[in-house]
């Protein structure tokens, strides 16, 4: 009986172990889903001059501050855009504590200078 019940026990805490890292996936591919969303609302319009270019903080690195910064011209719906980002910031702030997320903790400079290039913002140095 006591064999019976063990067996029980390490089965049930194998399966949940693997239910912590389905979770986990599942998690990790929706906040892929949103990232995924963003650029496509960014990589929707373009720009045709410099000062139509813009940037956002996004992400949540484990230890504080953004992953990086978005670049986009101001063509596209910026307040849908800053609530987009804003949202998918707090879902990876909530998934890196929920899951015990680590990361390099390297300080993401905001760009100094931006450009127009082909119809697409980009950073120049």
């Amino acid at each position: 009986m006591k064999l019976i019940l063990a067996l029980f026990l390490i089965i049930g805490s194998v399966s949940g172990c693997e239910q912590a890292e389905d979770n986990q996936e599942i998690t990790a591919k929706n906040l892929e889903k949103q990232l995924a969303e963003i650029h496509s609302v960014i990589n929707a319009d373009s720009c045709s001059e410099t000062g139509e270019c813009r940037f956002l903080a996004y992400g949540s690195k484990a230890c504080g501050g953004p992953q990086g910064y978005l670049l986009f011209s101001n063509q596209v719906d910026v307040e849908a855009l800053s609530k987009m980002v804003e949202e998918y910031n707090k879902a990876e702030d909530a998934y890196n504590k929920k899951f015990g997320i680590i990361s390099d903790c390297m300080y993401a400079t905001p760009p100094e200078k931006l450009e127009c290039v082909n119809g697409k913002c980009v950073q120049v140095e």
